[in-house]
């Protein structure tokens, strides 16, 4: 009975975000909080789930699972969890919610008052996990929050990701370990300080080859083109 209930509530809230959010596709069978709030021309590919604010041009791929603040132009891969939850490891006896939660979450628990933080947020933040500009998150890929992943990271298929990722990083493993940056130092900085993911769509369109490669764009921008 409450999967039904659930699912005619999400029924409905997907009605209200495709009226209020005309230009961000929902495919089939995706969802969104209520909550949750998109920038403009987003997808949310068939059976992913989103909560959070997911910035313009941001899309996340089928089977996702996605909850935190994600930048603009990302590019997040199929069967992506966010996990924000955890469980005490050393800090009690036992890692089952019913020592520690009021939550319920098998319908009962032991305590009269909330025990642990199951939901840590990062520092000054809504949200344990948030996600730079220009991210590509590759298939199967977990991130396990709290942490920051940094402009124009790559996080590598099938990776679990326990702890920030740096600018422009290409991550990968289980624990995820950086195994190169895209481009150096300089170039990372300039980048960061040019950011193409806040020009207008018609900049973008109009600087669109300059963008195979930084020296391209560090030359228009040289010319006064902004």
């Amino acid at each position: 009975m409450r999967y039904f209930i659930r699912e005619i509530i999400y029924y409905i809230i997907m009605i209200y975000q495709r009226f209020i959010y005309r230009d961000v596709q929902f495919d089939f069978l995706s969802k969104a909080a209520l909550s949750s709030t998109f920038g403009g021309m987003n997808k949310l590919s068939h059976h992913a789930f989103f909560s959070g604010e997911l910035g313009f041009a941001s899309y996340i791929g089928a089977n996702s699972v996605v909850i935190g603040k994600i930048g603009k132009y990302c590019s997040i891969g199929e069967r992506v969890h966010f996990i924000t939850k955890t469980h005490p490891v050393k800090e009690y006896v036992s890692t089952h919610p019913c020592f520690y939660s009021l939550k319920k979450q098998c319908g009962f628990t032991y305590t009269d008052r909330q025990l642990y933080n199951e939901e840590p947020l990062l520092e000054g933040s809504k949200y344990s996990i948030e996600v730079g500009n220009d991210v590509y998150i590759g298939f199967g890929a977990t991130l396990i929050g709290p942490c920051r992943i940094g402009n124009g990271a790559v996080i590598a298929a099938g990776a679990v990701v326990t702890d920030d990722v740096p600018d422009y990083a290409v991550v990968g493993g289980v624990p995820a370990k950086v195994i190169k940056y895209r481009f150096d130092i300089e170039q990372i900085q300039y980048l960061n300080w040019l950011k193409w993911w806040d020009k207008s769509p018609e900049w973008l369109k109009r600087n669109v080859t300059d963008f195979q490669s930084i020296e391209f764009l560090k030359t228009r921008i040289g010319n006064g083109d902004r």
